[in-house]
């Protein structure tokens, strides 16, 4: 069966964008694994709450879904910095069953507050501009896609710059290393996992903000890109930054172009496909350095 060049440009396009915003999503849960070996299960939910919390700054203050980015990644870094002071310091080290079971307690606390608060409601910021889509030729873009793709692109260049520019991500990647040798040479471990972590929680609440430009906040968003976020850690191999990137554009295709052209239904069959062939070619993961 011929396929209309028209679709396959448009599903290319969809990939891409929804590639790079996957990368984004992923990128605080590689951080925290990479450097601190924590296994974070909680990760999806944090990008849950903080889409709730898009909605009740987008709609108190009428602001755009995106720019509420500004308000909630410091809030998410003050509430990082504690969760790390009050939990996770004490599981640092600690067997991979006790820091599982930690994080899926706190990922049930997060999910049940959500419930709590919210009933199971979906929750949707008012139609902005940025929902109008823009074409060319026959091939629609949605702004708000348009536009959380390149901040994606951008914040992921962004740290990639911050841990291979700045003394702080030298740090970051002599701990990641070897930390006994990063520590004889004076580099102060317990602050760097601090600020690691806070700035992991903290980039949760981006993706959440340009996810609410197109989507709506219900407790079970971060499932879905809990699991996400994992498959691509997974398939980075911890890889750095250009590891969850390509990572990200490949489940985007894949996942855009499988829908478009096979069967819109199996969206998550296509994903964790993907993902088992990729590590059984590669069980280190695709752009592993370590």
């Amino acid at each position: 069966m011929a396929v209309d060049p028209i679709v396959l440009t448009q599903s290319i396009i969809n990939g891409i964008l929804n590639g790079l915003l996957y990368s984004l999503a992923a990128l605080g849960l590689a951080l925290i694994f990479g450097v601190m070996d924590i296994i974070n299960f909680a990760h999806g939910d944090f990008i849950m709450i903080a889409a709730y919390l898009t909605f009740i700054f987008a709609v108190s203050l009428n602001m755009d879904a995106a720019l509420t980015a500004v308000l909630t990644m410091p809030i998410f870094f003050v509430l990082g910095l504690g969760i790390y002071k009050g939990i996770i310091e004490k599981i640092l080290g600690a067997e991979p069953l006790i820091q599982i079971a930690t994080t899926v307690g706190l990922l049930l606390v997060l999910r049940n507050l959500a419930l709590a608060i919210f009933h199971a409601e979906p929750k949707g910021v008012p139609v902005t501009p940025l929902g109008i889509p823009i074409y060319l030729g026959p091939i629609a873009v949605p702004l708000s896609r348009l536009i959380g793709g390149i901040v994606s692109l951008g914040a992921l260049f962004a740290i990639h710059q911050l841990l291979t520019r700045t003394k702080w991500g030298i740090a970051v990647r002599a701990i990641a290393d070897d930390r006994e040798i990063a520590s004889l040479m004076g580099i102060n471990i317990k602050k760097v996992y601090a600020i690691t972590f806070g700035l992991g929680i903290a980039l949760t609440a981006l993706p959440a903000a340009l996810i609410m430009e197109f989507s709506r906040a219900d407790p079970y968003l971060g499932l879905l890109y809990g699991l996400l976020s994992w498959i691509i850690v997974a398939m980075g191999g911890l890889g750095g930054v250009e590891g969850i990137l390509y990572s990200g554009l490949i489940l985007g295709l894949i996942e855009s172009l499988g829908c478009s052209l096979i069967n819109p239904s199996a969206r998550e069959l296509y994903l964790y496909i993907t993902f088992l062939v990729l590590l059984w070619i590669r069980p280190r993961g695709l752009f592993a350095k370590r």
